[in-house]
Parts: C-alpha cells; sequence; structure tokens
C-alpha cells in the first residue's frame, strides 16, 4: 500500500529538518563549548538554560521554516490541502493564521518540552550530568522537538488558505506579489 503523498512530504520534511538541527546542536554545544567534565541542571551555564534557549529559538525557527516549506508546496501541488471535512479540529487547527505569531507558539511548545524534560530530571533528584550523556540527551531533545513542531507545522499549514503568486507586469518588469 503506497503512502500518501501528504505523509511522504512529512516524513521527508521532518527528516531533513532533525538532521540539520541535530547538526547546528552538536556545533552550537561546540562553540559554547563552557561545559567542563558535567552540566549542572540550574544555573548559569546549565542544561535548563541551554535547552529552554535552544527550544524557544529552534521551535520557532522550525515552525517557521516548515510552513513555508508546505505553503510552497502547496502552491506547487506537491501536497494536497487539507479540507474542513478532513480536519479533525485539534488544538493543532488553532494556531494562528499569521506566521509569525504561529511560529511563536511552536517555539513555545519547545519550550514546554524543554521544561518536561528538566521537570523529570529535577524529581529524579539528578543535579547534574557528564558532559557526554548530556550531549546524548541535548541531540535526543532537538530530534524530538523537530520533530512535534514539524508535524504541527506541516499539519497546521496543510489546513491555511495559500494565496496563489501573481505576476504583475510593472514597466516592462514582472514582480511576485
Amino acid at each position: 500500500m503506497p503512502v500518501n503523498l501528504n505523509y511522504r512530504f512529512l516524513i521527508r520534511v521532518a527528516i531533513s529538518l532533525a538532521m540539520a538541527a541535530a547538526l547546528a546542536g552538536i556545533l552550537i554545544l561546540e562553540v559554547l563549548g563552557h561545559h567542563g567534565q558535567s552540566v549542572p541542571l540550574w544555573g548559569r551555564e546549565s542544561m535548563a538554560v541551554d535547552l529552554i534557549t535552544f527550544s524557544l529559538t529552534f521551535g520557532f525557527s522550525i515552525g517557521w521554516l516548515a510552513t513555508k516549506l508546505t505553503w510552497q508546496a502547496l502552491r506547487k501541488k506537491q501536497v494536497l490541502p487539507l479540507h474542513w471535512h478532513l480536519k479533525s479540529q485539534t488544538l493543532i487547527d488553532r494556531l494562528p493564521t499569521n506566521l509569525l505569531h504561529r511560529s511563536f507558539m511552536l517555539g513555545l511548545a519547545g519550550v514546554l518540552l524543554a521544561m518536561i524534560t528538566l521537570t523529570l530530571f529535577h524529581l529524579k533528584h539528578t543535579r547534574q550530568l557528564p558532559y557526554h550523556h548530556y550531549l546524548i540527551l541535548f541531540i535526543l531533545h532537538t530530534v524530538s522537538l523537530t520533530a512535534v513542531v514539524t508535524v504541527m507545522a506541516v499539519y497546521r499549514a496543510l489546513g491555511d488558505r495559500v494565496p496563489k503568486l501573481k505576476v504583475i507586469k510593472q514597466k516592462g518588469t514582472a514582480a511576485l506579489q
């Protein structure tokens, strides 16, 4: 049984963004390089600061990028739009229509994921992690954050009414509106 066109698009975008985000996450940790042998859970140079700031910025960026890629695929008819009777009326459908507002909300979803992770470590009475273990945790967090935000962004964007590109001739040149 072949995979639906929209699911193939979602899987392709999610895997591409997850790999790019994982590499970016590793590079960010290496560039920061402020961690010693172990990384504390709380403090100025801690897991909390890294995870929360990374989750907000990358959640926003990935939400924006996944939405733009979906809109582009909708314009090129590479995916099929969701019609009102196909949508399940979930909270994802209630994300804002404005791209920046939607991306900000997806960034906050990333912060929520980071806070759940930090709370679980706190409840387990973990005060610090060895740097190697933290690096693995950070990569897993990055990949899961990317998957969650990508699914939400693509699903919501498939239900958007994407305006078609219009070519307007202005004094001998064509401009896109």
